[in-house]
């Protein structure tokens, strides 16, 4: 007897949110500004769906054919810069913009942009490094702020700006601060640039921002979940409705393309339990990579409600869940603090040599970056493929 299989329909835009959208943008491109009676107007997701972009109306746009085409493909730096220079150009408070200038006599640097800002009577010179990336780590931010100390020497008086399209945490941005670097995010120049990104040239990043600008003020799922998180006690006695919590953001960034967590799934003999399963389908980007490459066919997780670091022991509990016959040889452990420099790390690196399993372990810290970057309209993924990157290229 044959069997019947059944292939669930692909969800889609529903109708409402399409005309919610269009009534919201004034049937107008967010981009160019060209109107549906001219030109068919269409739906772009900020965040791609088949890299965990949700069906809100905070997660799409209205874009023509051809502000679409330009938004979907990867930007580039030089982009951004000649972006930012057009803002900057547009503003009575600045003058005077270079764009990538050479500095240095002996040694030669290029940088990004110079421009004079007049504020309050008077007047500074601002030394800009673009960056069109996350800054991603300690290391990362060092090298930018050694990077401009080097051009402010060859340079002379001036103040040193950091320019991201992205929402630095406050971490990062005391590090900056310390070292007197000005820091020009998402919502800085969302907020300081208004007008000249309403009637800027079209482009990726005329997009990212206008959309940054028509978000509500009401709070986003992504800052009700971070601050869920942070309200949160560690510790043994709120270990069940940090799971709970651990499942509702695991689902808000990842599915899809991954499917809903599965809670606390046992193998048959019962002797292990993970605290959720993430069936991995995906048939393109970052998750079916992580399927080919690291036998990540389901994406087993744990969660860890400690006030410690984990250490060696959760390590090897976690290795025990993955097999190749069964879930895969992809793991996650979720803790407040992280995992140890010690037993944990080891036997990370040792699970790795051995028996190819990629075990990562995320602090409270990575889940809000990866929150936020949902939040920007950036793949929460990132955040995965730069621990991975890290932990490889430091075997």
């Amino acid at each position: 007897m044959e069997k019947t299989v059944t292939i669930k329909p692909r969800r889609s835009v529903s109708a409402k949110l399409r005309q919610l959208l269009l009534k919201k943008h004034n049937h107008t491109c967010v981009s160019c500004g060209i109107t549906d009676d001219i030109v068919p107007l269409e739906l772009a997701s900020i965040v791609p769906i088949s890299e965990g972009g949700d069906f809100s109306e905070n997660n799409f746009t209205i874009l023509c054919p051809n502000c679409h085409r330009t938004f979907d493909r990867q930007p580039r730096e030089h982009e951004f810069i000649s972006f930012l220079s057009e803002l900057i150009s547009n503003n009575d408070s600045y003058k005077n913009v270079q764009i990538e200038p050479l500095l240095g006599k002996n040694t030669r640097y290029r940088v990004d942009l110079i421009v004079n800002r007049v504020r309050q009577n008077t007047k500074e010179n601002l030394l800009i490094e673009c960056k069109s990336f996350l800054i991603r780590g300690m290391a990362r931010s060092k090298g930018i702020i050694e990077q401009l100390k080097k051009y402010k020497e060859e340079y002379g008086n001036c103040q040193m700006v950091l320019a991201v399209p992205g929402t630095l945490k406050e971490r990062e941005l005391e590090i900056f601060s310390t070292e007197n670097i000005e820091v020009w995010d998402l919502g800085y120049i969302a907020n300081n640039f208004k007008p000249q990104i309403q009637n800027a040239s079209p482009s990726y990043y005329k997009t990212l921002f206008l959309t940054q600008l028509h978000r509500a003020s009401k709070s986003t799922r992504e800052e009700e979940l971070i601050d869920s998180l942070e309200k949160c006690p560690s510790g043994r006695a709120d270990c069940y409705v940090y799971q709970s919590l651990v499942g509702d953001i695991l689902e808000h960034l990842f599915t899809p393309p991954l499917n809903k967590p599965i809670p606390e799934l046992a193998d048959k003999s019962k002797s292990n339990r993970r605290d959720f399963i993430m069936p991995n389908y995906s048939d393109k980007g970052f998750w079916s990579f992580m399927r080919e490459k690291y036998g990540a066919d389901y994406v087993i997780v744990d969660a860890k409600n400690y006030t410690r670091k984990v250490k060696k022991t959760e390590a090897l509990q976690m290795a025990n869940y993955l097999k190749s016959h069964g879930a895969g040889l992809f793991g996650i452990i979720v803790s407040r603090k992280g995992g140890d420099s010690a037993g944990c790390e080891h036997t990370l690196r040792e699970q790795w040599l051995i028996s190819k399993k990629m075990i990562l372990v995320l602090s409270d810290d990575d889940i809000i970056e990866m929150l936020m970057a949902k939040s920007d309209g950036r793949p929460p993924e990132d955040v995965l493929g730069r621990k991975i990157e890290q932990f490889r290229l430091s075997m």
